[in-house]
């Protein structure tokens, strides 16, 4: 089989192979099966980062190496390879612009251009600016192929009662309503299943509603000597009590708020100390925000790490902070339960299908600084509590989460079965359709 991806993000979102890890094991699993993909993407993708903010500081990564696995790279013109700087709302502007027009169009121009010089069985539309693309090709002469639109999660459930914030989001709108023949939409809490139901009703015949996978044979909890290895390892006092968040740095990710709680905490908790794991645009405003509050000795950027480490800074703490309005049900909050550590989550999203408070983790009802570091102090106060509620979430994972390899195994069936394709075995894990946890 062969595949023709569009997608408008990077394999890898930060240097040294950091950022989420579902794009790079999609199409690892896809050439792992014998299948090709071409890959048609920009040179610097929409989730690219630089510490300064400014695109021309972007250094592109040269695309992995994948068996199976071919990329078509072109670049996006933009006004900020101009020379003369631009205020932040014409940088913005120009990001929207390149990726919500420039990209469905040069994509849509190289994918016919693939399409013209060699067959292709499927058309798999990735993420929101992928599907932009994918529909100025689903009317293309000579016979329409198959689509797959794929997303990890959308941000529109908060604006659909908004017609405003519909038009404002139009380019969500308009890649949600792609026609396809499948869709894969992550369970991550955002609600994808309720918004495509309202977007695009005929779509939820063929919506797959799954959860990521977990690499479960690295996940487990760690017992004193592994906790206090660590630590030391990382340079961590062995009396403190750390808290940990892994998310890329944006501001809906609500970083904030664990910076804002800790003047509270470090009143009853002076050995409290917050390790930030990730990097994003918000690094800089975090950092401020912790010096205005004068907690920067007490909170610890680690940066972006190579996936595979966030494990070591979950084992070397003791509570996991997930607290954005719009879900916490991401990768690290899984990993986090299958490590068997504490939760503090607020509930947003479908945080609770998750979060059972008082069994899994505890659900805080606002992000309010002082209701943060309540919750925190009650939980550094409470260590047979937080045992409790670590054995509480590993349980709930070692019944629910699956594998990666369960997870794209599942995919690949259903793909395999749309273009006709003999599969090669069944699925190991649990039996889903919508929902991973059933």
């Amino acid at each position: 089989m062969h595949v023709l991806m569009l997608c408008a993000l990077d394999v890898w979102a930060l240097p040294g192979s950091g950022g989420a890890p579902t794009l790079y094991r999609t199409l690892r699993a896809y050439g792992e099966r014998g299948h090709r993909v071409t890959f048609i993407s920009p040179t610097v993708g929409a989730n690219s980062f630089s510490p300064t903010g400014r695109l021309r500081d972007v250094r592109p990564n040269p695309p992995p190496a994948i068996p199976g696995v071919s990329f078509e790279q072109f670049r996006l013109p933009s006004v900020q390879d101009w020379r003369l700087p631009l205020p932040n709302v014409l940088a913005k502007a120009d990001q929207k612009l390149r990726f919500a027009f420039g990209y469905p169009r040069l994509a849509a121009r190289r994918a016919e251009q693939v399409l013209q010089r060699e067959p292709v069985d499927l058309l798999y539309a990735y993420e929101v600016h992928g599907a932009l693309a994918a529909r100025r090709l689903h009317r293309r002469p000579g016979g329409r192929l198959p689509i797959v639109a794929r997303f990890q999660g959308t941000v529109m459930y908060p604006t659909l009662a908004s017609r405003l914030g519909r038009l404002r989001r139009y380019e969500e709108v308009l890649a949600l309503r792609l026609p396809a023949d499948l869709y894969i939409m992550t369970d991550d809490g955002t609600r994808g299943d309720d918004v495509l139901a309202r977007l695009n009703p005929p779509a939820m015949e063929k919506l797959r509603f799954w959860r990521n996978g977990l690499d479960l044979d690295r996940l487990f909890p760690a017992g004193p000597l592994e906790r206090n290895g660590r630590r030391r390892a990382l340079g961590l006092p062995d009396a403190a009590f750390v808290m940990v968040t892994a998310s890329r740095l944006v501001a809906w990710k609500r970083l904030d708020r664990a910076i804002a709680a800790l003047p509270h905490v470090l009143r009853t908790i002076p050995s409290a100390l917050l390790l930030i794991v990730g990097d994003g645009e918000e690094r800089t405003n975090l950092e401020r925000l912790a010096r205005r509050l004068g907690v920067s000795g007490h909170v610890l950027f680690v940066g972006g790490v190579p996936q595979e480490d966030v494990v070591g800074y979950m084992h070397a703490a003791d509570l996991f902070l997930a607290l954005a309005d719009l879900t916490n049900v991401g990768n690290p909050l899984l990993e986090a339960m299958t490590c068997g550590l504490p939760i503090a989550a607020v509930d947003g999203g479908d945080t609770r299908d998750l979060i059972e408070d008082g069994d899994t983790g505890r659900l805080l009802p606002s992000g309010d600084p002082e209701a943060v570091a309540r919750a925190i102090v009650a939980l550094a106060e409470d260590a047979a509590g937080r045992l409790r509620l670590g054995k509480g979430a590993r349980r709930y994972a070692e019944e629910r989460f699956w594998t990666w390899e369960a997870r794209l195994e599942a995919e690949l069936e259903e793909v395999e079965r749309l273009v006709g394709e003999p599969s090669h075995r069944q699925a190991e894990g649990p039996a889903q359709t919508r929902h991973a946890d059933g």
